[in-house]
C-alpha cells in the first residue's frame, strides 16, 4: 500500500512538470516572432537587419569625433608652446 502511494505521488508531481513546462514552452512561443512574419526576416540579420546603414552612420560618427578630438590636442598643444 505504501508504495502504491509512493508512485502515485510520484506521477502526480511529474504531471505537475510537465504541465509547467509545457506551459512555458507555449509562452516563449508566444513570444517569438513566427518564420513567416517579416520582423523574423529581419531579426536574423546582425543590428536588426540594417547592418551596413548601422555600422556606416557609426563610422562616420566616429570619425568625426575622433576628428574633433584631434583638432582640439592640437590646439592646446599650440596654446601650450606659445605660453612657454
Amino acid at each position: 500500500m505504501r508504495a502504491v502511494f509512493t508512485f502515485a505521488s510520484l506521477l502526480f508531481v511529474l504531471l505537475i512538470v510537465v504541465v509547467a513546462v509545457k506551459h512555458q514552452l507555449q509562452a516563449s512561443r508566444q513570444l517569438l516572432p513566427g518564420a513567416n512574419t517579416p520582423a523574423a526576416a529581419g531579426a536574423s540579420a546582425p543590428f536588426g537587419g540594417a547592418s551596413q546603414p548601422s555600422v556606416a552612420q557609426y563610422q562616420r560618427e566616429l570619425d568625426h569625433a575622433l576628428k574633433q578630438g584631434m583638432a582640439g590636442r592640437a590646439s592646446s598643444s599650440e596654446e601650450a608652446e606659445a605660453s612657454h
